[in-house]
């Protein structure tokens, strides 16, 4: 007979707990984690300034920043108490003596249990945060299409990820019937919940004005003038919107200051022309459309900057030479597949290197009738 009973787990520190932190990664993220504390406290100017120090000078106005720059951060409550426990730990040989009811604390444990509490409520006010963020990623992800939409002669693919919590980059894809469909990427200005937001906006004019009318010109000319009327400064959009039917390959795109598309026929990457300007920039911009017919086996890429602009940890880009060559190996990839590969090529190319940008790709493959 088996043993039936359940063998409990080990209390193993090393299985536990820490088993999460590999220590041959352990001072790779605490430098990780110290120069983004550096990019996100210091101004410009003082990361200049820094670059001309001498290492002990570095150290000392290195510190002294840091600290300014946290305290101006903390609400003028948690400033106060922020100085009152850092005089009271001055005081940490002095104790105090609570009456009857034989507590006796010293001064440093009564500034360090201030500090703990500040901590804590900082770390409240993150975690709200945290959830009102992956709330907004949840209803971002059920906006995104399906990664492989049906398109009758054509084999797409889909895919979009952003750089945070939320991101900026639209992906789409519209359909009016079998026959006709529109296909939408866009890549908004900024990062985070005030791209996100305006992507959503973007979104949401793109459907609204699709149901008037499908012609690409019109659109481009329209959105721009909502943007500009509406905008925020400093703020504004590209975009890619393709205009595909289903009895032949001819393609209809409209190119709103985004990244070239890039054809790929016979394994040989053929940008397209410039586009107009982005969305939001100047009013009354006219938009021109291209029209190209695609034959069997052509494939049309459509990629956002957070491919062709991602950096490694030396501060070097990916490239469109490096995304060129890629897409010259494999002529005869099928969309699925391709995406996947840039990706995995971006992905080792930047190595431990934080992503900046979202990742938004568009592949379209003409499978002829």
């Amino acid at each position: 007979m088996g043993n039936n009973k359940e063998e409990k787990p080990k209390n193993n520190i090393h299985g536990g707990f820490f088993r999460k932190i590999p220590p041959r990664n352990f001072w790779h993220t605490i430098f990780r984690d110290f120069r983004e504390l550096k990019e996100f406290y210091l101004e410009e100017e003082q990361k200049n300034r820094l670059e001309s120090m001498r290492p002990i000078a570095r150290g000392f106005y290195l510190a002294g920043w840091l600290l300014k720059s946290l305290f101006l951060k903390l609400t003028p409550i948690r400033r106060l108490l922020l100085l009152i426990a850092i005089f009271i730990l001055f005081l940490q040989n002095s104790r105090i003596q609570f009456g009857s009811l034989g507590v006796n604390l010293n001064f440093g444990e009564l500034g360090g249990l201030i500090l703990v509490f500040i901590l804590m409520l900082e770390l409240k006010d993150k975690l709200l945060a945290r959830n009102e963020l992956e709330e907004g990623r949840a209803i971002q992800m059920r906006l995104l299409p399906d990664p492989n939409p049906e398109i009758a002669g054509w084999d797409a693919w889909l895919y979009s990820k952003p750089a945070n919590d939320v991101g900026g980059d639209l992906i789409d894809c519209i359909r009016f019937n079998d026959d006709h469909h529109i296909l939408v990427l866009g890549d908004v200005s900024g990062k985070g919940l005030p791209a996100a937001l305006l992507m959503v906006k973007l979104q949401a004019t793109i459907r609204a004005l699709l149901t008037e009318s499908t012609r690409l010109a019109d659109l481009g000319f329209q959105i721009n003038q909502i943007f500009h009327r509406d905008g925020i400064t400093c703020s504004f959009a590209t975009l890619v919107v393709l205009d595909i039917r289903s009895d032949s390959g001819k393609i209809k795109m409209l190119n709103a200051g985004h990244t070239a598309p890039v054809f790929i026929r016979g394994g040989i990457p053929l940008p397209t022309a410039k586009g107009n300007p982005a969305l939001g920039l100047m009013a009354d911009t006219p938009y021109n459309v291209i029209e190209t017919v695609m034959q069997k086996g052509d494939v049309l890429l459509v990629y956002s900057d957070g491919i062709n602009e991602s950096c490694n940890p030396q501060g070097e880009c990916f490239g469109n030479d490096r995304l060129f060559s890629l897409l010259r190996e494999r002529p005869d990839i099928q969309p699925t597949d391709l995406g996947v590969l840039i990706l995995e090529a971006v992905q080792h190319f930047r190595g431990e290197a934080r992503r900046e940008d979202d990742q938004t790709l568009l592949i379209l493959k003409y499978c002829g009738q």
